[in-house]
């Protein structure tokens, strides 16, 4: 027993000492058939997105060095525009290798592989619900009972990591959606302050505040709308309308495609008793983003927001502040938020309590 303590010792020391203020990084990797000859190694939203870049041998080999001013999130492209892989930054020696049909995993320090870990039961579990029939009665079971393990799993790993940057990763990028801000708040306090001082933590305090303006009981966000038939606001949508779901998804996002049959129903049933749905998509494609709706007899208010995630102010995903999708809002006639994020048989539920059989 006492070589796996020592083990176990040595990791979490290596986890402490990799979550300290400034890193040397060294990442090693092999690209796939010449794939490209240069690589990037970037972190969004910082005053130096791209930290460091380096030429791909003719061996389709690279190694990228470089410092970073603190433990974060970053990924490394290519010079044709593909994001190859995510990577948590450490001061290990790192080795970036190719996965047969899943891209390339990044290894060989204590941070990357513990998360690797946690993220292949995720994958594991997503795959399992892309894999699903929407037009099965039963996916729908299936798929809140994948969502509820993915939530533990992440919930689990973050309790496990709340100290180092693996927990960060996670409650940001995972453990967080779906949480109200209260809920948000109370979890980032729990880290401890070298954590809550990261750069990506600092920026999460000020996204709660955007989050929480948009909280059940507070009055909807009025935006521009880029409907079909022409440009609009959400204000004028709302308007004479006994309740409007405000309806955020995309024509590549599954499981907004496993909601898609409940809306048909709604609308179908409540139009006439003053039920409005504004879908507004995040697809990049306005063709197939049309193609879609007409295809899909989608006969309700639809737009699409063409604005990029920077432009700050006029993004809908910024304005609502959305973690995912599919995302939706249910606004009275008073312009108040009643409920938010009411899925399936839910929302039925919720529209025949206020409209009645």
């Amino acid at each position: 027993m006492t070589k796996y303590r020592i083990a176990a010792a040595a990791i979490v020391a290596s986890l402490a000492t990799a979550c300290s203020h400034g890193i040397n990084f060294d990442i090693e990797g092999q690209l796939v058939d010449n794939a490209a000859s240069e690589v990037y190694l970037i972190v969004e939203k910082t005053s130096a997105d791209t930290l460091a870049t380096a030429a791909v041998g003719s061996d389709n080999r690279f190694r990228i060095t470089g410092h970073a001013d603190e433990p974060t999130t970053a990924v490394i492209c290519d010079d044709n525009g593909n994001t190859l892989t995510t990577l948590l930054l450490e001061k290990n020696a790192l080795q970036m290798r190719p996965v047969p049909t899943e891209g390339y995993v990044v290894e060989g320090g204590p941070v990357n592989d513990k998360y690797n870990i946690v993220a292949r039961r995720l994958a594991d579990i997503t795959r399992e619900a892309y894999r699903l029939d929407p037009s099965d009665s039963l996916s729908r079971e299936r798929f809140d009972a994948l969502a509820t393990k993915y939530r533990d799993i992440v919930s689990t790993a973050v309790d496990d990591n709340i100290d180092n940057i693996i927990g960060v990763e996670l409650f940001l990028y995972q453990e967080s959606k779906g949480m109200s801000a209260e809920q948000m708040r109370r979890r980032f306090d729990q880290f401890p302050a070298k954590m809550r001082e990261l750069t990506a933590m600092r920026r999460f305090a000020e996204y709660i505040d955007i989050y929480e303006r948009t909280e059940v009981g507070q009055k909807f966000i009025d935006m521009p709308l880029h409907t079909i038939s022409g440009d609009t606001s959400l204000a004028e949508v709302c308007d004479g309308k006994r309740l409007v779901l405000l309806d955020f998804w995309a024509t590549w996002c599954y499981p907004c495609m496993l909601e898609l049959p409940y809306l048909q129903k709604a609308y179908t049933r409540y139009a006439l008793q003053g039920l409005e749905i504004c879908s507004i998509s995040l697809d990049r494609s306005p063709g197939r983003w049309r193609e879609f709706i007409m295809r899909n007899d989608m006969l309700w208010t639809n737009a699409i927001d063409v604005h990029g995630p920077d432009d700050a102010g006029t993004c809908a995903v910024e304005t609502y502040g959305l973690q995912s999708i599919p995302a939706n809002f249910l606004i009275a006639a008073d312009g108040t938020i009643i409920a938010r994020n009411l899925r399936g048989e839910q929302l039925l539920a919720a529209l025949e309590k206020y409209f009645g059989n």
